[in-house]
């Protein structure tokens, strides 16, 4: 309702010179349907929420600031995609691997690789984050999840193949959407502003982090907000207007005025 009030009157959907290329929402029915989905778009791979530079330079710092202080072992990324983020952080581990159920992005992935100085300590193969077959139990230092939780479809059961691959003392780190936002919870629907990349896509909430964490065998070890705001996914104006609000959040801690959210959780050592 808030996020309504602000915008109330304000049509902005009708005005062409303030629109941007809208967001469609792909339908999805089984697993093979968001395979199909990341297979497609890796053909023609870009970030589609905004300037890419500047929102992956602030995922790396976030990342970067989120990942143990003793370093080294094992780095895992699950969700992957082209590996951007893998590629960025493989000089503070011996090994890295990144993981992704579509073929495709691991093809693309794999020629980034071979460009890299670190090529022989880091590899790529597809499967997905609900089985993790790849890895053996307790064999992963550190494992991240970057703006991919959100598309997988058992979110429970990915986090219980985390915990089954992590060491004792392994940590889990995780950025996702802010199932709070604004953006998400009102105003692009009020809009007409679809929010979606695909229909099973689930936007999740600090609390709902907490219990599934909990659930699964894992400890809190930090959580937070971030700056993610999807300008590509909106209007101009609305984008100057939640880029406002973002930092009126980040000064006030609210919560629905971020984009971002970020954990980092540790295995519960067992009883």
């Amino acid at each position: 309702m808030r996020g309504h009030r602000l915008f109330r009157g304000l049509h902005l959907a009708a005005v062409p010179s303030l629109s941007r290329k809208r967001l469609t929402s792909h339908t999805v029915r089984r697993a093979d349907d968001v395979r199909a989905f990341f297979d497609d778009v890796a053909q023609d791979y870009r970030e589609s929420h905004g300037k890419a530079p500047t929102l992956l330079r602030d995922r790396l710092r976030l990342l970067r600031a989120l990942l143990p202080q003793a370093r080294g072992g094992l780095l895992v990324e699950i969700g992957c995609g082209p590996g951007q983020h893998l590629l960025a952080l493989a000089d503070h581990f011996e090994r890295a691997i990144g993981l992704d159920l579509s073929p495709a992005m691991i093809e693309l992935a794999e020629h980034l690789r071979h460009q890299h100085p670190l090529r022989d300590r880091i590899a790529f193969a597809v499967d997905p984050a609900e089985q993790l077959a790849t890895l053996a139990p307790t064999s992963v230092d550190t494992l991240f999840c970057v703006g991919a939780f959100e598309h997988m479809l058992d979110r429970g059961q990915v986090l219980r193949q985390i915990r089954r691959v992590l060491k004792p003392d392994g940590c889990f780190i995780c950025l996702t959407p802010n199932g709070r936002y604004l953006w998400y919870t009102g105003i692009a629907a009020h809009l007409g502003y679809e929010v979606r990349h695909l229909t099973s896509d689930h936007f999740i909430t600090e609390g709902e982090f907490r219990t599934l964490l909990a659930t699964s065998g894992f400890t809190l070890v930090t959580v937070g907000y971030w700056s993610f705001v999807p300008r590509g996914d909106m209007p101009a104006l609305a984008g100057t207007v939640m880029t406002a609000l973002d930092a009126i959040g980040r000064v006030f801690g609210i919560p629905d005025f971020r984009g971002g959210l970020y954990i980092a959780a540790a295995p519960t050592p067992d009883r």
